[in-house]
């Protein structure tokens, strides 16, 4: 082989080899920004359903203690059933 087509192949494997290490690189690079955009987008939506389960806990907490005065209530108001009921019976000669 001559030195001149030596150099030409050389150059065009030196050439190949560039393009394809840019060519890596910039894959590298895109992949990185991908997961780093992903990792964020992540962030962001573990950050909204903590606030949303903050909300969501806080809901719970106010609808049990509603809840308990409320069967409270109920239990008020069953006492004043029976003793409405045993007065009825009284008043119309019942059994009570």
């Amino acid at each position: 082989m001559e030195l001149p087509s030596l150099m030409g192949g050389a150059e065009i494997v030196g050439g190949v080899i560039l393009f394809l290490s840019l060519v890596y690189r910039q894959v590298k690079t895109g992949a990185r920004d991908a997961w780093r955009e992903e990792a964020e987008a992540q962030t962001a939506k573990a950050d909204r359903l903590s606030a949303d389960m903050q909300t969501l806990v806080t809901e719970v907490r106010a609808l049990r203690d509603e809840n308990a005065g409320l069967r409270k209530e109920v239990a008020e108001l069953r006492k004043e059933n029976r003793e409405l009921r045993e007065h009825i019976d009284r008043l119309i000669g019942g059994n009570a």
